[in-house]
């Protein structure tokens, strides 16, 4: 698995490639998005990416300031907010 900054994380995602930020809070499988142990972030069967809104007005309600911040830098990636 890539090691890279927090913020490119999600490029590797969006690129279907592995990738960690330094104290791997913030992963990828290339498939599969990471913030800790949430998954908030797939692959759907068409290859377009969705990105689950864990922020403060999102869909699915708020889980912490870092994952609130994970899902800021992915957004630009997704093909898709849910």
């Amino acid at each position: 698995m890539k090691r890279t900054t927090t913020r490119e994380v999600g490029y590797y995602w969006a690129d279907g490639e592995a990738a960690a930020n330094n104290g791997a809070q913030f992963w990828t499988d290339g498939q599969k998005l990471y913030s800790y142990r949430l998954c908030i972030g797939d692959t759907a069967s068409n290859g377009k990416k969705v990105l689950k809104d864990y922020t403060s007005n999102g869909k699915h309600g708020f889980q912490s300031m870092t994952t609130s911040k994970h899902i800021g830098y992915a957004r630009v990636h997704a093909d898709i907010i849910d």
